[in-house]
């Protein structure tokens, strides 16, 4: 290990790996650290009695093109969902997709009752006027993205039944009190690209874009004590770091006392099955439960994600409640029963308090600094906006500051 890097930068989640690689493609010398003994961050997988269980219920976006740039896409081998939601309403599932490409769902997305007509004129009206769209070109008012879907003069039910689900399973918020501006971002994003996973889980992506980066500079499982006033690093394992400059990405961010974060919190809860079903392709959403948000059937996308020849199925929670994790597992259990029949086994629970960025009204109108002084850098997609690509834009703009501050 090299304790007297140009670079040191902690934390090895996504912003973290991509400023590794363009330090290392700008010339500076670097060092890539983790507490954790797997890189990622708040993205990743766990593999386990021969399922891959992602630490909550993630997706990549094909339409993510800087991400792509730093990606080995053929490794990946990314497995698609289908465009749309089969959302569950009145003990029965309706479709709502994009019939420009899911052309074979045409007719039931026309003839749902979900969309009116004139509900499904300005979903295209939007999409085609969000192609472009760019938050930081975006001048206008912010405001709350329930707030938005008013004004823009979708209906009720089109709200109730299908936004407020579908993007609460994004934003891990049910009230979309979140920006407008990544509203739009989003909306942009899924009407350009299609929800993908890898075929071996979320993992792989840390793992993918890792292989660019000098494993010589990267240490796992390689904690820092304290930072003392002269700007040394001081390890647990007894190792002193002297870094001319130091990038601080997420939590380790209150190793200068930085402002934490704010995060919205979700809980995925994984079972197993033998029942097959309509749809499967598609991310079911229910508006009307009392807690379940979302479901996938991971295996109907990627058939790596069991070894043990039935369908692995991930439940999204996002609604607050205050009973017990053993009873919200038992509710969560009887209400797949009712709903798709067969037998459903539970088999992990995760709880993260930390799952994505909450981005309220004016987020996208404060200034978010890359650095601290000439000394700390600051990296995350807090910093650009929450999301993978966001990580990698945060990655990328802060190791060309990084260059341009050595040269």
């Amino acid at each position: 290990m090299n304790l007297k890097p140009d670079v040191l930068i902690i934390g090895a989640g996504v912003a973290g790996i991509t400023c590794a690689i363009k330090c290392q493609e700008n010339g500076l010398n670097y060092l890539l650290i983790d507490k954790n003994s797997r890189a990622g961050g708040r993205l990743g997988s766990i593999y386990d009695s021969g399922y891959i269980f992602d630490i909550g219920f993630q997706v990549f976006n094909t339409s993510y093109g800087i991400t792509k740039q730093y990606l080995d896409l053929n490794q990946l081998d990314l497995k698609f969902f289908k465009p749309g939601s089969a959302i569950y309403s009145g003990n029965t599932f309706k479709l709502i997709s994009d019939p420009i490409r899911d052309i074979g769902q045409i007719l039931n997305t026309f003839f749902s009752d979900i969309p009116t007509l004139a509900d499904k004129i300005r979903i295209l009206k939007l999409k085609f006027s969000l192609l472009n769209y760019s938050i930081e070109e975006d001048k206008s008012e912010d405001k709350e993205t329930i707030v938005f879907l008013k004004e823009y003069g979708f209906s009720e039910n089109m709200i109730s039944q299908f936004f407020s689900p579908f993007f609460a399973g994004i934003f891990l918020e049910n009230k979309l009190s979140t920006s407008s501006k990544f509203f739009k971002y989003v909306f942009s994003k899924f009407g350009q690209g299609l929800a993908s996973l890898p075929s071996n889980g979320m993992q792989e992506i840390p793992e993918n874009m890792l292989k660019k980066v000098d494993q010589d500079n990267l240490f796992l499982n390689c904690e820092v004590e304290h930072i003392t006033k002269e700007k040394k690093v001081k390890l647990k394992d007894g190792k002193t770091i002297v870094p001319s400059k130091i990038v601080f990405t997420g939590n380790s961010q209150k190793l200068i006392n930085k402002k934490v974060v704010n995060y919205n919190s979700v809980k995925t809860l994984y079972f197993n099955t033998n029942v097959n079903l309509d749809y499967s392709s598609y991310i079911h959403i229910f508006p009307q439960e009392e807690y379940i948000n979302n479901i996938a059937f991971l295996t109907s996308i990627s058939h790596r994600y069991s070894e043990n020849n039935d369908n692995l199925i991930s439940v999204s929670i996002i609604k607050e409640n205050n009973i017990s994790d053993s009873k919200l597992i038992t509710h969560t259990k009887d209400r797949l029963k009712n709903i798709y029949g067969g037998q459903f086994n539970f088999l992990k629970f995760f709880n993260i308090e930390q799952a994505t960025v909450n981005q309220p009204v004016q987020y996208f109108d404060q200034k978010h600094n890359l650095s601290i002084n000439n000394r700390y850098y600051l990296a995350g997609d807090n910093l650009v906006h929450g999301s993978i690509e966001g990580a990698v834009i945060s990655g990328v703009k802060v190791a060309e500051k990084l260059k341009k501050d050595f040269s």
